[in-house]
């Protein structure tokens, strides 16, 4: 067992990294150490210099500490402090560091670091080999020796778990929140106390402190946040539930391997400080929930495309061609965020050309996943038009200088002026903001880039991919440079985000800025103004409401007029019912259905959005080649292998519906029993699903549309409950449903309690910021409300719906009658919408 040197609670002053308002002020240290040694020679002689000097130990630790180290994280500043205490002396052969920030955070003790370093990890090797001393026998040395080596065989013992991994602490986390069985506890918030240990793995830990680099799974802020976040949101019965729940988060959404939470309840028991529980768990402990087998068979994704196996190839072939081991190894794909934005000729279709580049015009790589698109104010030269900006993830094999001449020959070929002044307008800007976890500054490129913390317009995009990268040099992550900006900075909200309601290419006019606003829509809840309208005319004999009254071409183009005059802003057109029962035409008498109408809609000079409803790929394209430019597909690319390449294909934009099945079997795949009886939770689930196979392929984000299927796989009870609860269809997390969503129970009235707090999902992707598209029009729940058995008798219930679906936060209704809808909606728009109230 080896002996201890220790000191405790060593005050220091320093600045590291950011305080608890996130600013880069000195503040308060405490440093404890244990120094590892043996005093067995300075128990028997009293001489300290037969031993580690705890006094000389303190100097060395605040020396370093109050130093110009320019240390950002925790994990580095401990680093350095084991180091500092270990080169006291030779006699020093492990330290036990635990390093606390008492200012860390608001509502916490403290945030800390501990680590474990013995002398060879943190110095290289144990020191001077022993040699043999000239009056000393051969014995004599060996018996040294072996004490020498016992020493550090004991050292090397102590360390325990901490042998293996570091830890990072959070103490006592006070947050308040619903928690207790009891009626009174169901009313009243009470504080809970967390503590959170983030265990990491050692080598990993070694790397991250040599670089000063804090990985997102070590970010005790960013975890923190998410934890504060489902805590005072939640309201759990049990203390268990809650701990578990918030292991979940950490390790679901945090990326956190391995996690130990406690929490204690301080009100829990009259007599006794608290009540706690205490719980560890890794990823695999939250086995990923499987998806019920309802709906068709998953798109394949596009890891095995073109792109991607030629980049994948590539940096294979360099990797073999590389006579340097290490180096071989590391020449994998790298990730890097690319910044995308544009002002001058149709900025709509500058973006895609300038993805589709990225995509296939750039040296072994490929892009990963794009943005939502933004049109924004011009920043530091007014006198310029407004940018749409957008940003994208790409993996490559190019190193950073190599991209960024790849990036500027994609820039120069989409013909880029390099002397307009700085800051001007331009066709295309691609600037590299972040490259794997790099940090570079040459005279040519920095990274991050340099301007990023003040560019809302770069920030915005970026966070739509990924809110959690870490700025390495500033000690934050996006989403907090992007809050600061949009929360504490005076300057204006600039940035507004877009969907596009023409393909990119089908622009009239398109170097008019006219014909271009009217295609960019803001449909986010925070600035849309008006509802958008979807005229139906479909061009069937068998519709449930409708069907045969447009049947032929002039009927249908005479009836579409009267649509565009009655306020639509699209039209949907459709040449297959998807009335609950009906059966499939076939292609080809889908297409003559529709191509004739929208060609003679487009001859005739009419330039609204026309949109064609269809599950078919070949059907899209033949609508797309005749006018068409929105796909409005039922079955959101579950039913067409094909579907989803030709939307990333034709750069157009995309309702995705959710539906089981096919319209003759839709209405027997209603129960969600696999979702706790949720028809929320599962179609979030479901949707989400198509949503990631979308991205995969290709499509932009900014590109979907989401229809949560009114009346498809949903019976009567449950198409009112989504309405009802609308706005958790795109919510970043859900709480469990207090009634089961069963067409029996809600139509009992059943108040039987379920689930607390917030569903473990575990979605393919986030739903967030998608706008939503809602087509409860004349359909049959309505009528079983009403009593009105005729479809066209039920003008006044859809409104009632149509009303719902605005409070909800729909941005866009599909509707058969226009004229009297539109009326509904602007009154709605007055009530309910924040962007025509602000």
């Amino acid at each position: 067992m080896s002996d201890k040197i220790i000191f405790r609670d060593l005050q220091v002053r320093t600045v590291l990294g950011n305080d608890s308002w996130e600013r880069k002020k000195e503040q308060p240290l405490l440093i404890t150490a244990e120094i590892h040694t043996s005093i067995a020679s300075a128990g028997k002689t009293d001489k300290v210099t037969e031993s580690v000097h705890y006094g000389i130990a303190c100097k060395r630790a605040t020396s370093f500490a109050e130093s110009d180290h320019k240390l950002h994280s925790l994990e580095a500043f401990a680093e350095g402090i084991a180091k500092a205490c270990l080169g006291v002396t030779s006699r020093a052969l492990a330290v036990h560091v635990i390093a606390r920030k008492p200012r860390a955070l608001l509502h916490a003790e403290y945030a800390g670091v501990e680590i474990f370093r013995t002398r060879k990890e943190a110095l290289g090797s144990w020191g001077d080999d022993l040699v043999q001393e000239g009056d000393e026998t051969e014995h004599e040395f060996a018996r040294r020796k072996a004490i020498a080596d016992d020493e550090r065989a004991a050292a090397e013992a102590e360390a325990g778990k901490l042998a293996h991994e570091d830890r990072i602490v959070v103490k006592a986390l006070s947050l308040s929140t619903i928690i207790g069985v009891n009626l009174w506890e169901r009313h009243y918030k009470q504080l809970v106390h967390i503590d959170l240990v983030l265990h990491t793995d050692k080598s990993t830990g070694l790397s991250a402190s040599a670089s000063d680099k804090v990985p997102r799974y070590r970010n005790f802020r960013t975890v923190v946040d998410a934890v504060t976040e489902l805590v005072e949101k939640s309201s759990y019965r049990t203390v268990e539930a809650l701990a578990t729940a918030i292991a979940r988060t950490a390790t679901k959404q945090c990326k956190v391997p391995k996690i130990t939470v406690r929490v204690e309840k301080p009100s829990a028991l009259v007599f006794a400080s608290c009540s706690a529980v205490e719980i560890t768990r890794v990823l695999g402990d939250y086995a990923a929930m499987s998806s019920a087998a309802v709906s068709v068979a998953p798109t394949p994704p596009r890891a095995a495309s073109p792109m991607a196996a030629a980049a994948a190839a590539a940096a294979a072939a360099a990797a073999a061609a590389s006579d340097v081991g290490d180096k071989a190894a590391n020449l994998g794909m790298h990730s890097a965020y690319i910044a995308l934005g544009t002002n001058l000729g149709n900025r709509l279709e500058n973006m895609h050309q300038a993805l589709h580049r990225l995509n296939t015009d750039l040296p072994t790589s490929y892009v990963v996943e794009s943005s939502f698109l933004y049109q924004t104010a011009p920043m530091y030269v007014a006198d310029q038009p407004a940018f749409l900006n957008a940003a994208c993830l790409v993996k490559t094999a190019l190193e950073p200088l190599a991209l960024l001449d790849e990036l500027k020959r994609i820039e120069a070929e989409m013909g880029r002026d390099f002397g307009m002044y700085r800051n001007g307008p331009r066709i295309m800007d691609l600037d590299i903001l972040f490259y794997d976890e790099i940090s570079m500054q040459t005279d040519r490129l920095t990274i991050p880039h340099a301007l990023l913390h003040e560019r809302r317009f770069q920030l915005g995009p970026l966070c739509d991919i990924d809110s959690d990268l870490m700025h390495h040099r500033l000690g934050k992550t996006t989403g907090a440079l992007f809050r600061h900006l949009t929360t504490h900075s005076d300057a204006p909200d600039d940035i507004v985000r877009v969907t596009p309601l023409r393909a990119a290419n089908a622009l009239v006019d398109a170097g008019s800025s006219a014909s271009e606003s009217s295609i960019l829509k803001a449909l986010s809840p925070s600035s849309q103004k008006e509802t958008v309208f979807m005229g139906i005319l479909n061009c069937t004999p068998d519709s449930f409401s409708d069907g045969g009254d447009f049947a032929t071409p002039d009927l249908a183009v005479e009836h579409a007029a009267v649509l565009i005059k009655s306020g639509a802003d699209i039209i949907d057109i459709g040449g297959q019912s998807t009335r609950p029962g009906a059966t499939q035409v076939g292609v080809d008498e889908e297409i003559r259905r529709v191509v004739p109408v929208i060609r003679r809609i487009r001859e005739l000079g009419i330039a609204v959005p026309i949109s064609v409803d269809t599950f078919y790929a070949r059907v899209a394209a033949a609508a797309l080649d005749a006018g068409a430019d929105i796909v409005n597909d039922v079955t959101g690319g579950g039913f067409d292998p094909e579907m989803l390449p030709l939307v990333a294909r034709r750069q157009c934009p995309y309702v995705m519906m959710h539906m089981r099945g096919d319209p003759s079997t839709m209405t027997k795949m209603n129960d969600y029993s696999d979702y706790g009886g949720d028809v929320v939770r599962g179609t979030r689930f479901e949707l989400a699903q198509r949503v990631r196979a979308a991205l995969d392929q290709g499509v932009p984000r900014w590109n979907i549309v989401l229809d949560p299927g009114i009346g498809f796989a949903k019976e009567g009870a449950q198409n009112f409950e989504f309405l009802r609860r609308l706005p958790e269809l795109t919510a970043r997390n859900i709480r469990a449903s207090t009634k089961k969503s069963t067409s029996a129970s809600l139509a009992a009235g059943s108040s039987e309690e379920g689930e607390e707090g917030f569903i473990d999902e575990d979605l393919a992707t986030d739903l967030e910021n998608y706008p939503v598209l809602v087509g409860s029009s004349r359909k049959r729940f309505i009528g079983q409300a009403t009593g009105k058995t005729e479809a066209k008798d039920r003008v006044w219930g859809t409104a009632a719906t149509v009303t719902a679906a605005i409070q909800g936060g729909a941005s866009i209704v599909r509707i058969h009658d226009v004229a009297e809808m539109v009326d509904v909606a602007r009154v709605s728009d007055h009530i309910y919408r924040k962007g025509r109230q602000a």
